[in-house]
C-alpha cells in the first residue's frame, strides 16, 4: 500500500510540474459560451501565477481542474462537477471574479486572458 500511494503522489507531482505527459483536456475545453459564461482560465488576481483553475462545460455544470506547468487535473477529476451559481463552495462576484472555498477559507480567482 505504501508503495501504491508514493506512485500516485509522484504521478500527481509529475503532471503538475511538467515532468509527466500533460493533459489539456480541461485547459482546451475552458471557453466561456452562452451556455457556459463562466468557462475560462482562472488565475489569482494578478494572473502572473503559473498555477490556476480551468473551468469548462461539463454537460449542464462546469467542471473545475486544478493545472500547473505541466498540464491540467483530468475534466471532473479534481472537484465534483458544480453549476457554481448556487453552490456553497463558490462565490461569483462578478463575470471575471469568483472565490473558490478551500483549506483556508475563500480564495479570489479572476478570469484571464491565456493560459
Amino acid at each position: 500500500m505504501r508503495v501504491l500511494r508514493y506512485v500516485v503522489m509522484l504521478s500527481v507531482a509529475a503532471a503538475l510540474t511538467g515532468c509527466g505527459p500533460p493533459d489539456r483536456r480541461a485547459e482546451q475545453a475552458a471557453i466561456p459560451s452562452a451556455t457556459h459564461p463562466l468557462a475560462g482560465f482562472w488565475k489569482s488576481p494578478d494572473c502572473t501565477d503559473r498555477f490556476g483553475l480551468a473551468i469548462s462545460p461539463a454537460d449542464q455544470l462546469y467542471s473545475v481542474s486544478f493545472c500547473g506547468p505541466g498540464g491540467c487535473f483530468a475534466p471532473s477529476s479534481y472537484r465534483p462537477n458544480t453549476a457554481i451559481v448556487g453552490d456553497s463552495q463558490y462565490r461569483v462576484i462578478d463575470n471575471n471574479t469568483i472565490e473558490v472555498s478551500g483549506r483556508d477559507g475563500f480564495r479570489k480567482y479572476v478570469r484571464c486572458p491565456s493560459r
